[in-house]
């Protein structure tokens, strides 16, 4: 393989992530790709080499696989969406990149929504090809009780020729044995059965419809005419965009370097290079998605009533260093104090409810209970503090938790979906001053 590039790793937390580089061209470009992927072994396929070159020829091009897959580390059962979007940034840091345009494929374009709009800064163009922003079950296109059926067909043929699973249609048909056999081989490298079923699960189920109004770069939707995924669906995710717009392309196969890859590639190309991105961006670096966490102690008035205001203000200096503590350890930012809880912010929901759920337990040492509530929505930074909607949304939310009871809204719930974290429905609640009603689940225990 001296004709391609090498592949490094990037430290993604704990994990290893497999990226290469392709090229040398003015501006950097970041491909997040689908479920099937396997670096070297792809090198094999000469289409899929084709496809790299072009891309190449006017990119510094980024691909990688994601953890679970291909020359990434492995891991048992399927990674939550935001610990994948950090593997994003962990390839773009190792690779010298500070701002790119994003090529999210399939179920990657949900990855690459969430990341523009936690790290606008970095992100100039989107381009999201035969994916959306929400999964099979959240667009309603098949049931639990399909997907269960889909899985158990992947258990029993995954990584078989001629396999009659969902993917396999993806893959060369009958006509071409060679390909097959090829596609067949890729499937065993990119994951094990056990693994895809879980990532088929995770896929899904996504839903990051909630995150698109935070999404403000310039994004361009790609569908093939005769490909699966709906054009209303793509239609939907273009009009929540503040700068969106949908471009079909002729041919049936999903996977872009199958068909008409000219087309393909003509259409980023145009995209990306035909408006120039300032190295300023227009986005302000101050506004954000973030997972805002608020906790408040129970009843605090009362046990600063009955124990005096110095033992009181001594409890709480003990209550914030504990809760400090939780908050570095989970990878948050301390905000502020609010004299009876505080305030963090966090990049992943995963880290901001794992926290709310540490500070809990830790303070019971204490002899206190606190209650929590998580947001995921875009914030704006004002000096060392932060302001917006979002801000409000979680303190309300933990307003109307329970003592020991962490609440989270839907969209923090959505972009937790394959966590090990189990919720249970409140129910919808008005939030004061604010005029829609608001899903919110509670943490189960």
């Amino acid at each position: 393989m001296s004709d391609f590039p090498s592949t490094e790793y990037a430290e993604s937390g704990d994990l290893s992530i497999a990226y290469q580089v392709w090229g040398d061209g003015p501006s950097d470009v970041v491909v997040t790709p689908g479920m099937v992927s396997h670096l070297e072994a792809k090198l094999a396929n000469p289409d899929y080499v084709q496809w790299l070159r072009a891309l190449s020829s006017f990119s510094r091009l980024i691909i990688f696989d994601k953890r679970g897959n291909g020359m990434s580390d492995r891991i048992v059962g399927a990674p939550t969406l935001d610990e994948r979007v950090s593997d994003i940034e962990a390839v773009m840091d190792a690779a010298g990149c500070r701002a790119a345009s994003l090529v999210g494929l399939s179920e990657g374009a949900a990855m690459s929504l969430v990341y523009a709009a936690r790290r606008p800064n970095r992100v100039q163009k989107l381009v999201l090809g035969g994916g959306g922003a929400a999964g099979r079950i959240p667009r309603g296109i098949w049931t639990h009780e399909k997907l269960e059926e889909v899985c158990e067909v992947i258990k029993r043929t995954w990584g078989k020729v001629g396999a009659d699973h969902h993917l396999s249609r993806h893959g060369p048909g009958p006509e071409d044995p060679e390909g097959q056999e090829f596609f067949a081989r890729i499937c065993r490298m990119s994951a094990t059965p056990s693994t895809m079923v879980a990532l088929m699960r995770m896929a899904s189920l996504i839903d990051v419809r909630d995150v698109l109004p935070h999404v403000h770069q310039p994004t361009l939707l790609l569908r093939r005419e005769g490909e699966s995924l709906e054009r209303e669906h793509l239609e939907y995710v273009a009009a929540h965009l503040s700068n969106g717009r949908c471009q079909e392309l002729p041919g049936h196969e999903h996977v872009p370097y199958r068909g008409e890859t000219a087309d393909y590639v003509r259409a980023i190309r145009h995209f990306i290079l035909d408006e120039p991105v300032e190295t300023k961006l227009a986005i302000p670096d101050r506004r954000f998605l973030a997972s805002v966490l608020f906790t408040d102690l129970v009843g605090s008035t009362e046990r600063q009533t009955k124990i005096g205001d110095g033992p009181f203000r001594e409890l709480m200096d003990r209550h914030d260093r504990l809760s400090l503590r939780q908050i570095q350890r989970h990878g948050g930012r301390f905000i502020r104090s609010t004299g009876d809880g505080v305030i963090a912010i966090f990049d992943a929901p995963t880290s901001a409810v794992a926290c709310a759920v540490a500070i809990r337990d830790a303070v019971t040492a204490l002899d206190v209970k606190v209650r929590a509530g998580v947001h995921t929505g875009e914030i704006e930074e004002r000096g060392k503090d932060i302001s917006g909607i979002s801000v409000n949304v979680a303190a309300r939310v933990a307003d109307l938790a329970q003592g020991d009871e962490v609440l989270v809204t839907d969209v923090t719930r959505q972009l937790m979906i394959g966590s090990t974290v189990r919720f249970h429905a409140r129910g919808s609640f008005e939030l004061k001053g604010l005029s829609e009603a608001w899903e919110l689940s509670a943490i189960a225990e």
